[in-house]
Protein backbone atom coordinates (compact mmCIF):
# COMPACT_ATOMS: atom_id res chain seq x y z
CA UNK A 1 0.00 0.00 0.00
CA UNK A 2 1.57 3.46 -1.03
CA UNK A 3 1.43 6.61 1.12
CA UNK A 4 -0.96 7.95 -1.26
CA UNK A 5 -3.50 5.08 -0.09
CA UNK A 6 -3.41 5.64 3.23
CA UNK A 7 -3.89 9.31 2.76
CA UNK A 8 -6.48 9.22 0.10
CA UNK A 9 -9.36 11.34 1.16
CA UNK A 10 -12.34 9.41 2.25
CA UNK A 11 -15.10 8.79 -0.42
CA UNK A 12 -18.44 10.60 -0.20
CA UNK A 13 -21.20 8.31 2.06
CA UNK A 14 -20.98 6.46 5.20
CA UNK A 15 -18.16 3.81 6.76
CA UNK A 16 -20.19 1.50 7.05
CA UNK A 17 -21.56 1.66 3.07
CA UNK A 18 -17.98 2.22 1.68
CA UNK A 19 -16.60 -0.76 3.93
CA UNK A 20 -19.98 -3.29 2.43
CA UNK A 21 -19.14 -1.80 -1.38
CA UNK A 22 -15.36 -3.30 -0.69
CA UNK A 23 -16.60 -6.23 0.14
CA UNK A 24 -16.77 -7.03 -3.20
CA UNK A 25 -13.28 -6.95 -4.49
CA UNK A 26 -11.16 -9.76 -5.66
CA UNK A 27 -8.81 -8.93 -2.90
CA UNK A 28 -11.54 -9.82 -0.17
CA UNK A 29 -12.32 -12.92 -1.60
CA UNK A 30 -8.41 -13.74 -1.61
CA UNK A 31 -7.94 -12.41 1.72
CA UNK A 32 -10.22 -15.27 3.23
CA UNK A 33 -8.38 -18.19 1.05
CA UNK A 34 -5.15 -17.01 2.18
CA UNK A 35 -6.13 -16.57 5.52
CA UNK A 36 -7.70 -20.17 5.57
CA UNK A 37 -4.25 -21.62 4.46
CA UNK A 38 -2.08 -19.82 7.03
CA UNK A 39 -4.02 -20.96 9.67
CA UNK A 40 -4.19 -24.71 8.84
CA UNK A 41 -0.12 -24.76 9.62
CA UNK A 42 -0.42 -22.64 12.78
CA UNK A 43 -3.01 -24.98 14.41
CA UNK A 44 -1.26 -28.44 13.07
CA UNK A 45 2.13 -27.65 15.05
CA UNK A 46 0.54 -25.88 17.93
CA UNK A 47 -2.74 -27.61 18.58
CA UNK A 48 -3.40 -30.64 16.63
CA UNK A 49 0.30 -32.42 17.09
CA UNK A 50 0.15 -31.21 21.11
CA UNK A 51 -3.17 -33.55 20.99
CA UNK A 52 -1.27 -36.37 19.01
CA UNK A 53 1.56 -36.20 21.59
CA UNK A 54 -0.48 -36.11 24.75
CA UNK A 55 -2.38 -39.19 23.37
CA UNK A 56 0.89 -41.05 22.68
CA UNK A 57 2.03 -40.70 26.46
CA UNK A 58 4.20 -37.57 25.88
CA UNK A 59 4.86 -35.69 28.86
CA UNK A 60 3.01 -31.87 29.69
CA UNK A 61 6.74 -30.53 30.38
CA UNK A 62 8.26 -32.44 26.87
CA UNK A 63 5.35 -30.90 25.25
CA UNK A 64 5.63 -27.40 26.72
CA UNK A 65 9.43 -27.72 25.19
CA UNK A 66 8.23 -29.07 21.79
CA UNK A 67 6.41 -26.41 21.44
CA UNK A 68 9.56 -23.85 20.93
CA UNK A 69 9.12 -24.97 17.36
CA UNK A 70 6.63 -21.66 16.92
CA UNK A 71 9.36 -19.96 18.00
CA UNK A 72 9.90 -19.17 13.92
CA UNK A 73 7.46 -17.36 13.96
CA UNK A 74 8.74 -15.19 17.28
CA UNK A 75 11.56 -14.52 15.20
CA UNK A 76 10.36 -14.44 11.66
CA UNK A 77 11.62 -10.93 11.88
CA UNK A 78 15.23 -11.96 10.72
CA UNK A 79 14.71 -13.24 7.56
CA UNK A 80 11.38 -10.88 7.15
CA UNK A 81 13.69 -8.27 5.05
CA UNK A 82 14.31 -10.82 2.71
CA UNK A 83 10.69 -10.26 1.29
CA UNK A 84 10.80 -6.90 2.11
CA UNK A 85 12.00 -6.75 -2.30
CA UNK A 86 11.69 -9.83 -3.46
CA UNK A 87 12.98 -8.70 -6.89
CA UNK A 88 15.64 -11.82 -6.59
CA UNK A 89 12.89 -13.96 -7.37
CA UNK A 90 13.17 -16.38 -10.69
CA UNK A 91 10.49 -14.68 -13.03
CA UNK A 92 7.06 -15.63 -12.95
CA UNK A 93 3.66 -14.43 -14.56
CA UNK A 94 2.02 -14.10 -10.77
CA UNK A 95 4.48 -11.51 -9.37
CA UNK A 96 6.80 -11.86 -6.27
CA UNK A 97 4.13 -11.94 -3.53
CA UNK A 98 1.71 -14.33 -4.98
CA UNK A 99 4.75 -16.50 -6.41
CA UNK A 100 6.25 -16.90 -2.95
CA UNK A 101 2.58 -17.50 -1.47
CA UNK A 102 2.37 -20.55 -3.86
CA UNK A 103 5.51 -21.75 -3.18
CA UNK A 104 5.16 -21.61 0.51
CA UNK A 105 1.72 -23.12 0.56
CA UNK A 106 2.66 -26.42 -1.80
CA UNK A 107 6.10 -26.42 0.61
CA UNK A 108 3.81 -26.62 3.77
CA UNK A 109 1.49 -28.99 2.60
CA UNK A 110 4.08 -31.65 1.57
CA UNK A 111 6.03 -31.69 5.23
CA UNK A 112 2.32 -31.74 6.77
CA UNK A 113 2.17 -34.95 4.13
CA UNK A 114 5.84 -36.22 5.86
CA UNK A 115 4.91 -35.80 9.09
CA UNK A 116 2.17 -38.15 8.62
CA UNK A 117 4.68 -40.83 8.34
CA UNK A 118 5.97 -40.19 11.72
CA UNK A 119 5.52 -42.15 15.11
CA UNK A 120 5.65 -39.21 17.51
CA UNK A 121 6.57 -41.13 20.64
CA UNK A 122 9.30 -43.11 19.24
CA UNK A 123 10.69 -40.38 17.39
CA UNK A 124 10.66 -36.79 18.85
CA UNK A 125 13.41 -35.30 17.71
CA UNK A 126 12.12 -36.10 14.03
CA UNK A 127 8.89 -34.93 14.94
CA UNK A 128 10.27 -31.30 16.59
CA UNK A 129 12.41 -31.47 13.23
CA UNK A 130 9.74 -31.70 10.69
CA UNK A 131 7.62 -29.46 13.38
CA UNK A 132 9.93 -26.92 13.18
CA UNK A 133 10.31 -26.82 9.54
CA UNK A 134 6.37 -25.71 8.94
CA UNK A 135 6.84 -23.60 11.96
CA UNK A 136 9.28 -21.86 9.44
CA UNK A 137 7.73 -22.17 6.24
CA UNK A 138 4.54 -21.34 7.52
CA UNK A 139 5.45 -17.96 9.31
CA UNK A 140 7.11 -17.23 6.20
CA UNK A 141 3.90 -17.35 4.50
CA UNK A 142 2.47 -14.99 7.78
CA UNK A 143 5.45 -12.25 6.38
CA UNK A 144 5.10 -12.41 2.71
CA UNK A 145 0.94 -12.20 3.41
CA UNK A 146 1.07 -9.62 6.03
CA UNK A 147 2.85 -7.53 3.46
CA UNK A 148 0.36 -8.54 0.60
CA UNK A 149 -2.45 -7.33 3.08
CA UNK A 150 -0.67 -4.13 3.87
CA UNK A 151 0.35 -3.40 0.02
CA UNK A 152 -2.73 -4.49 -1.69
CA UNK A 153 -4.93 -2.24 0.37
CA UNK A 154 -6.83 0.98 -1.91
CA UNK A 155 -8.52 2.79 0.01
CA UNK A 156 -8.88 4.19 3.91
CA UNK A 157 -11.23 1.57 4.57
CA UNK A 158 -9.49 -1.45 3.29
CA UNK A 159 -6.67 -1.91 5.79
CA UNK A 160 -9.68 -2.63 8.80
CA UNK A 161 -11.61 -4.43 6.79
CA UNK A 162 -9.04 -7.15 5.43
CA UNK A 163 -7.61 -7.37 8.97
CA UNK A 164 -11.22 -7.94 9.97
CA UNK A 165 -11.63 -10.70 6.97
CA UNK A 166 -7.99 -12.25 7.72
CA UNK A 167 -9.26 -12.78 11.07
CA UNK A 168 -12.82 -14.39 10.73
CA UNK A 169 -11.64 -16.77 8.20
CA UNK A 170 -8.13 -17.51 10.12
CA UNK A 171 -10.20 -18.60 13.03
CA UNK A 172 -12.95 -20.50 10.69
CA UNK A 173 -9.94 -22.50 10.04
CA UNK A 174 -9.82 -23.64 13.10
CA UNK A 175 -13.04 -25.85 12.47
CA UNK A 176 -10.18 -27.86 10.17
CA UNK A 177 -7.17 -27.89 11.84
CA UNK A 178 -8.77 -28.18 15.17
CA UNK A 179 -12.25 -30.15 15.54
CA UNK A 180 -12.07 -32.13 12.31
CA UNK A 181 -8.65 -33.15 13.30
CA UNK A 182 -9.68 -34.50 16.51
CA UNK A 183 -12.80 -35.69 14.78
CA UNK A 184 -11.07 -37.59 12.29
CA UNK A 185 -8.15 -38.64 14.63
CA UNK A 186 -10.67 -40.67 16.42
CA UNK A 187 -11.96 -42.86 13.32
CA UNK A 188 -9.25 -42.74 11.14
CA UNK A 189 -5.84 -41.69 12.82
CA UNK A 190 -3.42 -39.36 13.37
CA UNK A 191 -1.39 -40.32 10.13
CA UNK A 192 -4.52 -39.73 8.32
CA UNK A 193 -5.58 -37.01 9.48
CA UNK A 194 -2.34 -34.81 8.91
CA UNK A 195 -2.17 -36.03 5.67
CA UNK A 196 -5.79 -34.63 4.93
CA UNK A 197 -4.70 -30.82 6.93
CA UNK A 198 -1.60 -31.38 4.33
CA UNK A 199 -3.89 -31.70 1.28
CA UNK A 200 -6.34 -28.95 2.72
CA UNK A 201 -3.61 -26.21 1.66
CA UNK A 202 -5.14 -26.42 -1.54
CA UNK A 203 -7.92 -23.61 0.09
CA UNK A 204 -4.85 -21.56 0.46
CA UNK A 205 -3.50 -22.51 -3.41
CA UNK A 206 -6.73 -21.62 -5.03
CA UNK A 207 -6.79 -17.74 -2.68
CA UNK A 208 -3.23 -17.23 -4.60
CA UNK A 209 -4.56 -17.43 -7.68
CA UNK A 210 -7.44 -15.66 -7.22
CA UNK A 211 -5.12 -12.70 -5.35
CA UNK A 212 -4.42 -9.54 -6.99
CA UNK A 213 -0.54 -8.52 -7.13
CA UNK A 214 -0.01 -5.60 -4.62
CA UNK A 215 1.38 -2.38 -7.38
CA UNK A 216 4.06 -1.58 -4.84
CA UNK A 217 5.47 -5.59 -4.21
CA UNK A 218 8.41 -5.29 -5.78
CA UNK A 219 10.15 -5.01 -9.21
CA UNK A 220 10.32 -7.70 -11.92
CA UNK A 221 13.94 -9.03 -12.34
CA UNK A 222 15.67 -7.05 -14.81
CA UNK A 223 14.50 -3.82 -13.93
CA UNK A 224 17.00 -0.99 -12.73
CA UNK A 225 16.84 -0.20 -9.18
CA UNK A 226 14.61 2.13 -8.24
CA UNK A 227 15.93 5.68 -6.41
CA UNK A 228 15.61 5.30 -2.62
CA UNK A 229 16.52 7.30 0.63
CA UNK A 230 18.21 5.57 3.26
CA UNK A 231 18.92 6.92 7.26
CA UNK A 232 22.52 5.54 6.12
CA UNK A 233 23.52 8.49 3.86
CA UNK A 234 24.94 10.58 6.32
CA UNK A 235 26.54 7.83 8.42
CA UNK A 236 30.54 6.51 7.85
CA UNK A 237 30.70 3.47 6.42
CA UNK A 238 32.55 1.93 9.18
CA UNK A 239 29.67 2.60 11.54
CA UNK A 240 26.87 1.17 8.95
CA UNK A 241 28.99 -2.20 9.19
CA UNK A 242 29.48 -2.23 12.99
CA UNK A 243 25.27 -1.64 13.42
CA UNK A 244 24.81 -4.58 10.78
CA UNK A 245 27.22 -6.78 12.14
CA UNK A 246 26.51 -6.30 15.82
CA UNK A 247 22.50 -6.79 15.37
CA UNK A 248 22.99 -10.51 13.38
CA UNK A 249 25.36 -10.75 16.45
CA UNK A 250 22.99 -10.81 18.69
CA UNK A 251 20.37 -12.53 17.23
CA UNK A 252 22.92 -15.45 16.14
CA UNK A 253 23.53 -15.47 20.05
CA UNK A 254 20.06 -15.20 20.97
CA UNK A 255 18.97 -18.40 18.70
CA UNK A 256 21.78 -20.06 19.91
CA UNK A 257 20.63 -20.18 23.35
CA UNK A 258 17.54 -20.81 22.66
CA UNK A 259 18.42 -24.07 20.37
CA UNK A 260 20.82 -25.35 23.03
CA UNK A 261 18.33 -25.58 25.29
CA UNK A 262 15.65 -27.37 23.32
CA UNK A 263 18.15 -29.49 22.20
CA UNK A 264 19.10 -30.30 25.65
CA UNK A 265 15.83 -30.62 27.41
CA UNK A 266 14.82 -33.23 24.29
CA UNK A 267 18.38 -35.46 24.48
CA UNK A 268 18.76 -35.58 27.88
CA UNK A 269 17.67 -38.24 29.95
CA UNK A 270 17.23 -35.12 33.02
CA UNK A 271 16.00 -32.73 31.49
CA UNK A 272 17.04 -28.72 32.59
CA UNK A 273 14.76 -26.70 34.80
CA UNK A 274 12.55 -24.38 32.72
CA UNK A 275 12.68 -21.97 35.52
CA UNK A 276 16.48 -21.54 35.37
CA UNK A 277 16.28 -21.50 32.20
CA UNK A 278 13.63 -18.15 31.80
CA UNK A 279 15.41 -16.85 35.33
CA UNK A 280 19.23 -16.90 33.71
CA UNK A 281 19.09 -17.11 30.05
CA UNK A 282 15.65 -15.38 28.97
CA UNK A 283 16.87 -11.44 29.86
CA UNK A 284 19.55 -12.58 27.81
CA UNK A 285 17.80 -13.48 25.04
CA UNK A 286 15.08 -10.81 25.10
CA UNK A 287 18.31 -8.14 25.32
CA UNK A 288 19.83 -10.08 22.11
CA UNK A 289 17.08 -10.13 19.79
CA UNK A 290 15.36 -6.86 20.96
CA UNK A 291 17.17 -4.53 23.13
CA UNK A 292 20.33 -4.79 21.19
CA UNK A 293 18.74 -3.61 17.75
CA UNK A 294 16.47 -1.54 19.36
CA UNK A 295 19.12 0.93 21.28
CA UNK A 296 21.52 0.49 18.40
CA UNK A 297 18.63 2.02 15.82
CA UNK A 298 17.88 4.78 18.37
CA UNK A 299 21.69 5.85 19.07
CA UNK A 300 22.12 5.76 15.13
CA UNK A 301 19.08 8.11 15.04
CA UNK A 302 20.68 10.56 17.82
CA UNK A 303 24.00 11.20 15.54
CA UNK A 304 24.16 14.72 14.37
CA UNK A 305 21.92 15.32 11.20
CA UNK A 306 21.13 11.65 10.65
CA UNK A 307 18.23 12.08 8.08
CA UNK A 308 17.13 10.61 4.89
CA UNK A 309 18.71 10.97 2.04
CA UNK A 310 19.51 9.34 -1.38
CA UNK A 311 21.07 5.75 -0.07
CA UNK A 312 24.27 5.50 -0.74
CA UNK A 313 25.73 3.70 -3.77
CA UNK A 314 28.11 0.87 -2.70
CA UNK A 315 31.06 -0.01 -5.94
CA UNK A 316 31.82 -3.56 -4.40
CA UNK A 317 30.07 -6.64 -3.51
CA UNK A 318 30.83 -6.61 0.70
CA UNK A 319 29.63 -2.79 0.39
CA UNK A 320 26.43 -3.84 -1.79
CA UNK A 321 25.49 -6.14 1.08
CA UNK A 322 26.26 -4.52 3.69
CA UNK A 323 23.76 -1.05 2.03
CA UNK A 324 21.14 -4.02 1.64
CA UNK A 325 21.19 -5.12 4.99
CA UNK A 326 21.42 -1.88 6.67
CA UNK A 327 18.03 -0.81 4.63
CA UNK A 328 16.71 -3.99 4.99
CA UNK A 329 16.97 -4.46 9.20
CA UNK A 330 18.28 -1.07 10.67
CA UNK A 331 16.24 1.82 8.15
CA UNK A 332 12.51 -0.07 9.33
CA UNK A 333 13.81 -0.15 13.19
CA UNK A 334 15.11 3.91 12.78
CA UNK A 335 11.96 4.55 11.47
CA UNK A 336 10.08 3.48 14.32
CA UNK A 337 12.46 5.59 16.48
CA UNK A 338 12.24 8.44 13.96
CA UNK A 339 7.70 8.12 14.04
CA UNK A 340 7.65 6.98 17.69
CA UNK A 341 10.48 8.34 19.26
CA UNK A 342 10.89 7.56 23.04
CA UNK A 343 7.19 6.24 22.42
CA UNK A 344 8.79 3.28 20.64
CA UNK A 345 9.77 1.78 24.08
CA UNK A 346 6.54 1.66 25.31
CA UNK A 347 4.96 0.73 22.23
CA UNK A 348 7.94 -2.86 22.17
CA UNK A 349 7.04 -3.46 25.83
CA UNK A 350 3.10 -3.40 25.10
CA UNK A 351 3.84 -5.80 22.03
CA UNK A 352 5.76 -7.96 24.48
CA UNK A 353 3.27 -8.12 26.65
CA UNK A 354 -0.33 -7.82 25.00
CA UNK A 355 -1.17 -11.32 23.43
CA UNK A 356 1.26 -12.97 26.41
CA UNK A 357 -1.65 -14.77 28.30
CA UNK A 358 -2.97 -16.69 24.86
CA UNK A 359 1.03 -17.58 24.08
CA UNK A 360 1.88 -18.83 27.28
CA UNK A 361 -0.55 -21.25 27.58
CA UNK A 362 -1.31 -22.18 23.72
CA UNK A 363 0.72 -25.27 23.79
CA UNK A 364 -0.98 -26.85 26.97
CA UNK A 365 -4.66 -26.12 26.11
CA UNK A 366 -5.16 -29.74 24.89
CA UNK A 367 -3.34 -31.81 27.92
CA UNK A 368 -5.11 -29.73 29.95
CA UNK A 369 -8.15 -30.62 28.13
CA UNK A 370 -7.36 -34.37 27.55
CA UNK A 371 -5.30 -35.13 30.49
CA UNK A 372 -5.77 -36.64 33.85
CA UNK A 373 -3.16 -35.54 36.04
CA UNK A 374 -1.94 -32.24 37.55
CA UNK A 375 -6.03 -30.64 37.66
CA UNK A 376 -6.54 -31.42 33.99
CA UNK A 377 -9.98 -32.07 33.31
CA UNK A 378 -10.07 -35.25 31.34
CA UNK A 379 -12.70 -35.04 28.28
CA UNK A 380 -12.93 -37.38 25.88
CA UNK A 381 -11.18 -36.39 22.05
CA UNK A 382 -15.07 -35.78 21.22
CA UNK A 383 -15.83 -33.82 24.01
CA UNK A 384 -12.69 -31.08 23.45
CA UNK A 385 -13.71 -31.50 19.27
CA UNK A 386 -16.88 -30.03 19.80
CA UNK A 387 -16.32 -27.36 22.94
CA UNK A 388 -13.19 -26.37 21.55
CA UNK A 389 -12.85 -26.98 18.46
CA UNK A 390 -16.57 -25.94 16.85
CA UNK A 391 -17.95 -24.01 19.99
CA UNK A 392 -15.21 -22.42 20.73
CA UNK A 393 -13.75 -21.43 17.27
CA UNK A 394 -17.48 -20.02 16.42
CA UNK A 395 -16.92 -18.24 20.26
CA UNK A 396 -14.03 -16.55 18.64
CA UNK A 397 -15.86 -15.86 15.28
CA UNK A 398 -18.26 -13.83 17.78
CA UNK A 399 -15.32 -12.03 19.66
CA UNK A 400 -13.81 -11.63 16.28
CA UNK A 401 -17.07 -10.02 14.95
CA UNK A 402 -17.36 -7.52 18.37
CA UNK A 403 -14.03 -6.49 17.51
CA UNK A 404 -14.60 -5.35 14.14
CA UNK A 405 -17.45 -3.23 14.76
CA UNK A 406 -15.71 -1.71 17.46
CA UNK A 407 -12.77 -0.64 15.47
CA UNK A 408 -14.88 0.65 13.08
CA UNK A 409 -17.46 2.42 15.40
CA UNK A 410 -15.32 3.48 18.57
CA UNK A 411 -11.84 4.65 19.61
CA UNK A 412 -9.02 2.23 18.42
CA UNK A 413 -6.61 2.43 21.71
CA UNK A 414 -10.39 1.85 23.67
CA UNK A 415 -10.88 -1.46 22.23
CA UNK A 416 -7.71 -2.12 22.35
CA UNK A 417 -7.54 -2.01 26.61
CA UNK A 418 -10.57 -3.66 27.00
CA UNK A 419 -9.27 -6.70 25.05
CA UNK A 420 -6.02 -6.38 27.00
CA UNK A 421 -8.68 -6.42 30.38
CA UNK A 422 -10.67 -9.45 29.41
CA UNK A 423 -7.82 -11.51 27.88
CA UNK A 424 -6.49 -11.37 31.04
CA UNK A 425 -9.74 -12.03 33.26
CA UNK A 426 -10.82 -15.72 31.17
CA UNK A 427 -7.56 -17.11 32.55
CA UNK A 428 -8.94 -17.09 35.64
CA UNK A 429 -12.23 -19.05 34.20
CA UNK A 430 -9.80 -21.87 33.65
CA UNK A 431 -8.11 -21.95 37.00
CA UNK A 432 -11.61 -22.18 38.68
CA UNK A 433 -12.30 -24.92 36.57
CA UNK A 434 -9.34 -27.01 36.97
CA UNK A 435 -10.17 -27.09 40.62
CA UNK A 436 -13.53 -28.07 40.16
CA UNK A 437 -15.68 -25.68 38.77
CA UNK A 438 -17.25 -23.69 41.74
CA UNK A 439 -17.22 -20.50 40.29
CA UNK A 440 -18.50 -21.34 37.42
CA UNK A 441 -21.45 -23.46 38.81
CA UNK A 442 -22.66 -20.01 40.70
CA UNK A 443 -22.82 -17.91 37.72
CA UNK A 444 -24.71 -20.83 35.74
CA UNK A 445 -27.04 -21.14 38.64
CA UNK A 446 -27.54 -17.31 38.89
CA UNK A 447 -28.24 -16.71 34.84
CA UNK A 448 -30.20 -19.84 34.54
CA UNK A 449 -27.88 -21.06 31.94
CA UNK A 450 -26.91 -24.29 33.39
CA UNK A 451 -30.61 -24.89 33.65
CA UNK A 452 -31.37 -24.39 29.77
CA UNK A 453 -27.76 -26.07 29.30
CA UNK A 454 -28.89 -29.63 31.01
CA UNK A 455 -32.49 -29.03 29.55
CA UNK A 456 -30.03 -29.67 26.12
CA UNK A 457 -28.70 -32.65 27.41
CA UNK A 458 -25.78 -31.70 28.51
CA UNK A 459 -24.15 -32.52 32.06
CA UNK A 460 -22.72 -30.36 35.06
CA UNK A 461 -18.88 -30.85 33.59
CA UNK A 462 -19.59 -30.14 29.68
CA UNK A 463 -21.75 -26.96 30.84
CA UNK A 464 -18.80 -25.85 33.13
CA UNK A 465 -16.47 -26.40 29.57
CA UNK A 466 -18.70 -24.36 27.09
CA UNK A 467 -19.07 -21.15 29.13
CA UNK A 468 -15.63 -21.44 29.97
CA UNK A 469 -14.30 -21.82 26.79
CA UNK A 470 -17.33 -19.44 24.97
CA UNK A 471 -15.78 -16.50 27.56
CA UNK A 472 -12.26 -17.03 27.04
CA UNK A 473 -12.31 -17.23 23.35
CA UNK A 474 -14.96 -14.43 22.75
CA UNK A 475 -12.05 -12.48 24.34
CA UNK A 476 -9.16 -13.70 22.89
CA UNK A 477 -11.09 -12.89 19.21
CA UNK A 478 -12.25 -9.70 20.24
CA UNK A 479 -8.65 -8.99 21.20
CA UNK A 480 -6.66 -10.35 18.24
CA UNK A 481 -8.98 -8.01 15.91
CA UNK A 482 -8.30 -4.99 17.59
CA UNK A 483 -4.17 -5.70 18.53
CA UNK A 484 -3.80 -7.05 14.31
CA UNK A 485 -5.59 -3.59 13.62
CA UNK A 486 -3.65 -1.40 16.04
CA UNK A 487 -0.22 -3.49 14.39
CA UNK A 488 -1.07 -2.21 11.15
CA UNK A 489 -1.71 1.04 12.28
CA UNK A 490 1.47 1.45 13.80
CA UNK A 491 3.43 0.02 10.56
CA UNK A 492 5.24 2.10 7.90
CA UNK A 493 3.42 1.12 4.75
CA UNK A 494 6.96 2.14 3.13
CA UNK A 495 8.74 -0.82 5.44
CA UNK A 496 5.60 -3.26 5.31
CA UNK A 497 7.29 -6.98 5.27
CA UNK A 498 10.31 -6.13 7.92
CA UNK A 499 7.66 -3.84 10.37
CA UNK A 500 4.96 -6.02 10.70
CA UNK A 501 7.14 -9.03 11.06
CA UNK A 502 9.09 -7.48 13.74
CA UNK A 503 6.44 -6.29 16.04
CA UNK A 504 4.27 -9.74 15.32
CA UNK A 505 7.07 -11.87 16.27
CA UNK A 506 7.80 -9.66 19.63
CA UNK A 507 4.24 -10.31 20.60
CA UNK A 508 5.03 -14.40 20.60
CA UNK A 509 8.56 -13.69 21.85
CA UNK A 510 8.18 -13.71 25.65
CA UNK A 511 4.87 -15.88 25.37
CA UNK A 512 6.55 -18.71 23.64
CA UNK A 513 9.57 -18.85 26.35
CA UNK A 514 7.12 -18.93 29.25
CA UNK A 515 6.36 -22.25 28.03
CA UNK A 516 9.14 -24.04 29.50
CA UNK A 517 8.69 -23.04 32.98
CA UNK A 518 4.85 -23.22 33.55
CA UNK A 519 5.16 -26.55 31.47
CA UNK A 520 7.37 -27.46 34.31
CA UNK A 521 5.00 -25.87 37.36
CA UNK A 522 2.13 -28.29 36.15
CA UNK A 523 4.03 -30.95 37.10
CA UNK A 524 4.58 -29.73 40.50
CA UNK A 525 1.83 -27.18 41.19
CA UNK A 526 -1.11 -27.75 38.89
CA UNK A 527 -3.04 -26.09 36.19
CA UNK A 528 -4.60 -24.15 38.09
CA UNK A 529 -1.98 -22.13 39.97
CA UNK A 530 -0.59 -21.55 36.01
CA UNK A 531 -3.76 -20.24 35.17
CA UNK A 532 -4.01 -17.78 37.84
CA UNK A 533 0.08 -16.79 37.11
CA UNK A 534 -0.90 -15.89 33.75
CA UNK A 535 -3.73 -13.94 34.58
CA UNK A 536 -1.64 -11.59 37.22
CA UNK A 537 0.80 -11.63 34.19
CA UNK A 538 -2.14 -10.36 31.70
CA UNK A 539 -1.93 -7.23 33.96
CA UNK A 540 0.81 -5.84 32.95
CA UNK A 541 -0.50 -5.21 29.17
CA UNK A 542 -3.78 -3.81 31.09
CA UNK A 543 -1.11 -1.13 32.32
CA UNK A 544 1.01 -0.81 29.32
CA UNK A 545 -2.13 -0.07 27.13
CA UNK A 546 -3.59 2.54 29.05
CA UNK A 547 0.05 4.09 29.23
CA UNK A 548 0.10 3.90 25.42
CA UNK A 549 -3.43 5.42 24.59
CA UNK A 550 -2.45 8.26 27.40
CA UNK A 551 0.39 8.96 25.21
CA UNK A 552 -1.34 8.72 21.70
CA UNK A 553 -4.03 11.24 23.15
CA UNK A 554 -1.37 13.54 24.94
CA UNK A 555 0.60 14.06 21.15
CA UNK A 556 -2.85 14.33 19.63
CA UNK A 557 -1.97 11.46 17.14
CA UNK A 558 -3.17 7.99 17.22
CA UNK A 559 -0.73 5.38 15.06
CA UNK A 560 -2.92 5.13 12.53
CA UNK A 561 -1.57 7.49 10.50
CA UNK A 562 2.56 7.11 10.53
CA UNK A 563 4.43 8.95 8.59
CA UNK A 564 6.31 7.20 5.41
CA UNK A 565 9.95 7.38 4.49
CA UNK A 566 10.00 9.61 1.73
CA UNK A 567 11.32 8.33 -1.15
CA UNK A 568 12.02 9.44 -4.79
CA UNK A 569 9.77 5.92 -6.83
CA UNK A 570 7.59 3.43 -5.13
CA UNK A 571 9.65 0.10 -4.65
Amino acid sequence: MTASAIAAPARPGPRWRRVLSSLRQPRMLAMALLAFGAALPYGAVLGTLNAWLEQSGVKPSSIAILSFITLAYAYKFLWAPAFHRPAFLIPTGLGPRRAWLLALQVLIGGLLVALSRTEPANALIWVAGAGLLIAIASATHDIVLDAWRIEVAETPEDPDTLTAIYQFSYRLAGLASGMGALLLSTHVGWATTFLLLGLMMAVGVVGTLVAPEPRSSGRTAGDPPPPRLSYAAHLPANLRSAAVGAILLAWALGLTLIGRFMWTALTSDTAPSGWAFIRQEGPWIVGLCVGVPGLIAALLFTRRGVTAAPAPVPTTRPARAVQGLFSALVDPLMDLVDRLRWGALLVVLLVLSYRFTDAVWGALALPFYLGTEHGAIGHTTDEIAFASKMFGVLMTVAGSALGALAIVFANRMACLLVGAVVAAATNLLYADLSLGGAGIDVFLGFTGIGEAMAASGLDARMSRLLVTIGAENIAGGFASVVYVAYLTAIVNPRFAAVQYALLASLTMLIGTLGRAPLGAMVETDGYAAVFTLSAWLGGVAVVLTALEWLRTARTKATPATPAPLPETASP
